[in-house]
């Protein structure tokens, strides 16, 4: 059987045997059979345990009334008084929770699981309403990102005691699927009966703080983690009969759990300098220190064993992948992203509801309406009676009771690349221009941004391509732009910044790239002359300045000049020099200012 197999069906056994202490399995593992089969063996690890509910899916969308609960309309109708349902986290009290797609987890959902994986219950409060309820889950996230800028939840993967990596292992390495069901054979009375009696002594303790220290991992909830498993791994032995875990069991232990969260690897070059110049040990008539304030040698030893049997159980490009995976998370989650995200009254996502009349385009929340409006029946037929005007309506709205739907869309971006095709531009960068913004296209598309090109040249400047999707258009445009002329900078600015303020009133998010080397040498009104070019230009930036448009602007000239920074100042663009930078480096160069 496969190790690295042993170690996935391993964590499932320990996540059934206690599903809240231990939190939760993070499995990076997209939709494959093999990941089906660890599905089924965890299930079936479940169902002879005992589970009541073994596994149940919670949608990475689901809605705080499905998750928490909230009030019983038809209850409370009938009972005459706020009767509160409970959710569906309630209903998986003592069993395992699946969450497909894990790296598209609303950010409240997983705020309201790791809460419940800290504190074992949920309140639950709704129209003065407030109840408690028991929820000792565990969670199986998994992880089915593929791009870069996709990632689980930090909160929710601190919380997950093991990482497992499904997406490594073949198919065929996989032993008969007979062999999966000997983890679900064995007595939990008995099981009981033995961890009970199982602790670490300090030495141990010790020596798995100084395992995860070296490793780089801050957190102690980790070793905690591993302290768990080294008393759960240590009861499983039927040949040990010790009260505390043996080395073999703080290796496996640390393997589980410290090895998947590692940051870095202690050079084992460094350990043994640091060996050979440990002094001598002092003699006996000199007063050695405080025991209690320093690691002893055995603490020492066995936390070398401890390291040892790791690295040798690291995988050769874990390390590698680790990186990765921390760079692309220190990224801006906007990238990639088609624009910034805003409430709406008519669609996207939708975001609960809020008081309010349905006009103007809202569109009126029945359900919320009813909910607001029932806790109040009693008291409002109260009044009808009082009044000797009785009620025979079923439910009575007031107009505070409305409630309209609420959505978050995100709004389309325009990328509108503003480019240099006069003669000092084709004499010395419009190549490379052409290639970067060919590359950044390209780009755009993948994140399914609208494009325009604008080229300024000779006395005008010209919209090439309005804005649009199509990467074809956009290309056959920038392939046909001739070279050649003035630079009439200043037209260039006033109508790009047009284009931008006609995108934001459609709701759009406008974003500006100039490739120009700055050097403005024909006036607004088309009459060639450096000086009042100049003065024109930096009048259109400071108009164009009032405007609240994300730009890039990219010096292109082979030695950066004072003008096109000055320029790019009054915009308030982002400046940047590229004065000997090919087609590749502009466009990463953007890519990476764009996406900050």
């Amino acid at each position: 059987m496969s190790e690295h197999w042993l170690a996935c069906l391993q964590v499932a056994q320990l996540l059934v045997l206690a599903p809240h202490h231990f939190g939760g399995v993070l499995v990076r593992a997209r939709l494959s059979p093999v990941r089906d089969r660890w599905l089924t063996a965890l299930e079936q690890i479940a169902r002879q345990q005992g589970l009541s509910v073994p596994l149940r899916k919670i949608p990475s969308t689901i809605t705080d009334e499905n998750l928490l609960g909230g009030l019983d309309i038809e209850s409370t109708l009938k009972q005459g008084k706020p009767v509160l349902r409970e959710g569906l986290l309630a209903k998986c009290d003592q069993s395992i929770v699946i969450l497909p797609m894990a790296e598209r987890l609303e950010m409240g959902v997983a705020a309201r699981l790791s809460s419940a994986l800290d504190h074992g219950t949920i309140r639950l409060e709704r129209d003065g309403q407030s109840k408690t309820m028991s929820c000792r889950i565990g969670v199986v996230a998994l992880d089915e990102s593929i791009e870069d800028d996709e990632h689980v939840n930090p909160k929710l993967i601190e919380r997950c005691a093991f990482h497992i990596d499904l997406d490594s292992i073949a198919w065929h390495s996989l032993p008969e699927e007979s062999m999966d069901a000997i983890w679900s054979e064995f007595d939990r009375q008995e099981f009981d009966a033995r961890l009970s009696a199982i602790a670490l002594n300090d030495e141990q303790l010790n020596a798995l703080v100084g395992v995860a220290l070296q490793l780089g991992i801050p957190s102690l909830r980790a070793v905690q983690f591993t302290v768990r498993t080294a008393r759960y791994l240590a009861a499983f032995d039927p040949l040990w009969e010790s009260s505390t875990p043996s080395k073999e069991h703080l290796e496996r232990a640390v393997s589980l759990v410290l090895i998947p969260r590692a940051t870095q690897m202690p050079d084992q070059s460094d350990q043994e300098q640091m060996q050979d110049e440990t002094p001598p040990p002092q003699s006996d008539d000199v007063e050695s220190e405080d025991p209690k304030n320093s690691q002893t040698p055995d603490d020492e030893v066995l936390e070398d064993q401890i390291l040892e049997a790791a690295r040798a159980s690291v995988p050769a490009d874990l390390l590698a992948r680790l990186a990765q995976i921390a760079m692309a998370r220190q990224k801006n989650t906007a990238a990639g992203k088609t624009g910034v995200s805003q409430l709406s009254a008519k669609r996207g996502r939708p975001m609960g509801s809020m008081s309010g009349s349905p006009r103007a385009g809202q569109t009126l929340s029945l359900i919320d309406t009813l909910r607001a409006a029932v806790p109040w029946q009693a008291m409002r037929r109260r009044e009808l009676r009082n009044l000797e005007r009785p009620s025979q309506t079923c439910v009575i709205i007031h107009k505070d009771d409305f409630r309209v739907k609420r959505y978050r869309e995100r709004t389309q971006t325009l990328t509108t690349f503003v480019v240099d095709a006069s003669g000092s531009a084709a004499m010395n960068r419009l190549a490379e221009a052409k290639g970067a913004v060919e590359l950044l296209l390209a780009e755009c598309y993948v994140r399914r941004d609208q494009v325009a090109l604008i080229a300024f040249r000779g006395s005008e400047a010209e919209l090439l391509l309005s804005p649009t999707r199509s990467l074809v258009r956009a290309k056959r445009s920038l392939a046909s732009l001739p070279g050649g002329g003035g630079t009439p900078l200043a037209r260039a600015i006033d109508t790009a910044y047009q284009l931008a303020k006609g995108s934001l009133k459609k709701g759009m998010t406008p974003t500006l790239v100039f490739l120009t080397d700055g050097r403005a040498n024909i006036a607004r009104d088309g009459t060639p002359g450096r000086a009042q070019a100049q003065i024109d230009a930096e009048q259109s930036a400071r108009m164009a300045g009032q405007v609240k448009v994300r730009s890039l602007w990219i010096d292109t000239s082979p030695q950066a000049r004072e003008e096109g920074r000055q320029i790019a100042n009054l915009i308030g663009s982002y400046y940047l020099p590229l004065p000997h930078a090919g087609a590749q480096e502009l466009s990463q160069a953007v890519i990476q200012v764009l996406h900050q």
